[in-house]
């Protein structure tokens, strides 16, 4: 159990200490992509992020798919399993809201300042997908947004998601669709994705609508 201590947290098993940055517990291990790490840190793209949040959804699925309908897949499918949730990259705290609460966890402080704004109810932590701060099991759905795309090792993020999923517990993902690794961002095609949390453990299945996927997984 993490107590208080000078300037951040302390597991006094292990002697660990976790500092805190604008108040949030930061767990992060690793890096993310140096250029997306900046933009993200900045507050006016926090601030602003939202504004294409909103509309990303329908443009990149070329009118396929509304944001409304996005929340509709994601909670049809999570909150079914009774929580808690966890959400990964939660960026604002989109998911987080429309599930009603949780955990969010993202690299950028600036980006869960303005969660935290937003939806004060939930819970938010400093940390990367590839190594979340969680026991085993901890949770009964998990969410990605776009983060998929920017992650280092996707890889990684896959085990780690079904690590912290109990027996039952889901997945939902959304994420850009293309051919593979290249540039800022990993863009893979569906049944490559697909294969990704099959590997991971993972019972899952999805649809591509325009060039965004929509991906669900099980454990089993």
């Amino acid at each position: 159990m993490l107590r208080e201590a000078s300037g951040g947290l302390l597991c006094p098993a292990c002697g660990a200490r976790y500092p805190r940055r604008w108040g949030f517990p930061d767990f992060q291990i690793g890096r993310g992509r140096p250029l997306l790490t900046l933009v993200n840190a900045l507050p006016p793209v926090a601030l602003g992020y939202e504004f294409w949040r909103v509309r990303s959804t329908g443009i990149l699925s070329r009118g396929g798919l509304s944001f409304g309908e996005e929340l509709q897949a994601l909670t049809s499918w999570l909150l079914p399993t009774g929580g808690p949730f966890l959400d990964v990259g939660t960026g604002t705290g989109v998911y987080l809201r429309a599930l009603g609460g949780g955990v969010g966890v993202d690299p950028s402080p600036a980006f869960l300042w303005v969660a935290r704004r937003r939806f004060p109810q939930g819970a938010y932590l400093l940390a990367r997908a590839e190594a979340l701060p969680f026991p085993d099991g901890a949770f009964s759905g998990v969410a990605f947004g776009p983060t998929w795309n920017e992650l280092e090792d996707p890889e990684a993020a896959a085990r780690e998601a079904f690590r912290v999923l109990r027996r039952g517990g889901r997945l939902f993902a959304l994420l850009l669709l293309g051919e593979g690794r290249g540039g800022m961002l990993y863009r893979p095609s569906l049944e490559g994705f697909l294969g990704l949390l099959r590997g991971a453990g993972f019972r899952a299945f999805g649809t591509r609508v325009g060039r965004i996927g929509l991906v669900r997984g099980e454990v089993v």
